[in-house]
């Protein structure tokens, strides 16, 4: 894996602009020489114009590849296999955020985890309330795949094999757990073995349709995050919204030419990934529809790097008011000390001289005197009560 160091060069607010920025800059793992590097900026808060991302290394180029408005901006970026360094600019409604990287090199995939080949969910996993279809490989002529539980339906219950040795069910789950017993029959007798199928509570079912896929949920409204790729690692994401079709979420996002493995989350750190159909790794077999889906099955996705905040402009705005606190209550401080003094100098002026027992002849041309010093120290007093009261409000 490549190591790459990151560094803020600056950032540069428009002048008479307080506006913090709404974004954070994120990236899938770090820049390595040869390879795209996948780059986002998800917004925080409403906004009403996307960020641009620009990168200055030489013969290095970024692409939008999908830009959702209130969601924030995605880009890839490819990376040369000379650059030793890049260097980014995001631009948004604050000013310009300037950042440097560098590069690693090569970075080498992890193998992706192994799954149970007997039991394949169509859809990647079982969502609890979502009917999904299960495409199971027995050791017989025929396969019953029966509930343990009453939260599980299955239609029908026993199925023949086909010519390539699978049989199809749905399935239809609507508790936490999804176990079954498959039965099978054949010459040798008759065999039971109990698994348990893939669920993901309040999760999100991805089946393949060849050029896109399709995206499902028990809740409309929900964001879905998707990544894809090829030999080479992660080469394209993006995001988008399940719209409400009946009592679920609903959408259909098209996919780049070339990618042959997918994984799909509902949540932007890409936790609990569900990438659909895999392609089995025994020999295809297309002598059946059930074969010929399964020989279009998508290779297993490698293990994703980790995502990695480059800058945070939430965090940022907050440190800088930070400051700008510390800065008007260190003024209020100071402020409050200097009408402190005063008031104890007015008060030596009003009448004192070494101590109370020498005070001054209060004379009538005195006295006018003294009402104005008076009205100075009530003044500085009003205005050191305000200036405390100023610290108090401007603490953090």
């Amino acid at each position: 894996m490549s190591a790459a160091a990151f560094a803020v060069l600056s950032v540069s607010p428009p002048i008479a602009s307080s506006t913090a920025s709404v974004y954070r800059l994120e990236s899938l793992g770090d820049p390595s020489a040869g390879s795209p590097w996948l780059l986002r900026a998800r917004i925080s808060a409403e906004s009403v114009a996307t960020p641009s991302l620009r990168l200055t290394s030489p013969d290095a180029t970024v692409e939008s590849i999908a830009s959702l408005r209130d969601r924030g901006g995605w880009f890839r970026a490819l990376v040369p296999a000379s650059a030793s360094e890049l260097r980014l600019h995001l631009r948004d409604a604050s000013g310009v955020h300037r950042l440097r990287a560098a590069v690693g090199p090569r970075r080498s995939l992890s193998a992706a985890p192994r799954v149970d080949e007997r039991v394949l969910v169509v859809e990647g996993t079982l969502v609890p309330e979502l009917a999904g279809e299960v495409i199971v490989r027995p050791s017989g002529s025929s396969v019953a795949l029966l509930p343990v539980t009453d939260q599980v339906a299955i239609d029908p219950p026993r199925r023949s094999v086909d010519e390539c040795g699978l049989a199809s069910f749905s399935v239809r789950v609507s508790g936490l757990g999804a176990p079954v017993s498959m039965s099978t029959s054949g010459p040798s007798g008759e065999r039971r073995d109990e698994l348990r199928l893939p669920l993901v509570p309040d999760g999100i079912a991805v089946r393949d349709e060849g050029d896109s896929v399709r995206l499902r949920a028990t809740s409309p409204g929900s964001i879905a995050h998707l990544v894809a790729g090829d030999a080479s690692g992660p080469t394209w994401w993006s995001a988008a919204e399940l719209a409400a079709d009946g009592d679920e979420g609903n959408a259909r996002v098209p996919l780049p030419p070339g990618a042959l493995w997918i994984t799909a989350s509902r949540s932007g750190d890409l936790s609990e990934p569900v990438s659909p159909l895999l392609r089995p790794s025994w020999a295809p077999c297309v002598a059946t529809p059930l074969g010929q889906r399964l020989s279009r099955g998508r290779l297993a996705p490698p293990v994703l790097p980790g995502l990695r905040v480059l800058w945070d402009g939430p965090s940022e705005g907050a440190e800088r008011t930070r400051q700008q606190v510390q800065r008007a209550r260190a003024l209020c401080v100071g402020g409050l000390a200097v009408s402190v003094a005063l008031e104890v100098l007015l008060l030596l002026g009003a009448g004192l001289t070494s101590g109370p027992s020498s005070l001054r002849a209060l004379t009538g041309d005195r006295r006018d005197r003294l009402g104005i010093l008076a009205a100075g120290i009530s003044t500085l007093l009003l205005m050191g009560v305000a200036l405390a009261l100023a610290v108090g409000i401007r603490a953090p």
